[in-house]
């Protein structure tokens, strides 16, 4: 067996072995508050990170949308994907410009995906597996992104995450393996 060594800092290699880190792919539900607007986001930087409470972090790229509309409302949403909806993380890696609403403007679709509120006034992708409701308990800066250490308030889950067993469960769930896409490095 080879041991491993550290040697000087190899850019080319860090990002290599990050790429090569499980990662899963979701989608972040936000507003600003008081009505919108509205915005879903491809996320891959989110990690449960507590039990009591339960919390979850989104790190979350400081010149986005989301990002900005995170800090001004306190709230997001965290939608967890199946596998075939791996075409779907696609529409949300540049912020919606499409948005159909109720007649008591309300959300009903966010490029091209139908939506709800939650009960935060962050939207979420009715077709998703599950979906988390969050409210930021804390913050942690860097120079591109914030940390956003959210605690889960409510949550809604299809029958796909509850049924059969876990490892049947857990295999319905998208990862970043199951795109072309990367992150990290």
């Amino acid at each position: 067996m080879t041991e491993l060594a550290f040697e000087p800092l190899d850019e080319a290699r860090r990002r290599r072995l990050l790429w090569a880190m499980p990662t899963g792919l979701y989608v972040v539900g936000s507003t600003r508050g008081d009505g919108g607007p509205y915005n879903l986001m491809t996320q891959s930087l989110a990690v449960q990170a507590a039990t009591e409470p339960c919390v979850v972090a989104l790190a979350v790229e400081a010149a986005a949308l989301t990002h900005a509309a995170i800090e001004a409302s306190g709230v997001a949403t965290l939608c967890v994907l199946r596998r075939d909806q791996r075409a779907l993380v696609r529409r949300f890696v540049k912020p919606v410009e499409d948005v159909s609403y109720d007649p008591g403007g309300r959300p009903t679709a966010l490029g091209g995906a139908e939506v709800a509120l939650a009960p935060s006034g962050a939207p979420y992708l009715l077709d998703a597996a599950g979906c988390l409701d969050l409210s930021v308990l804390e913050r942690v800066t860097f120079t591109s992104h914030t940390l956003f250490c959210c605690e889960v308030t409510a949550v809604a889950v299809a029958d796909v995450v509850l049924e059969g067993p876990a490892s049947a469960r857990t295999a319905e769930i998208l990862r970043m393996e199951d795109t072309k896409m990367s992150y990290g490095g």
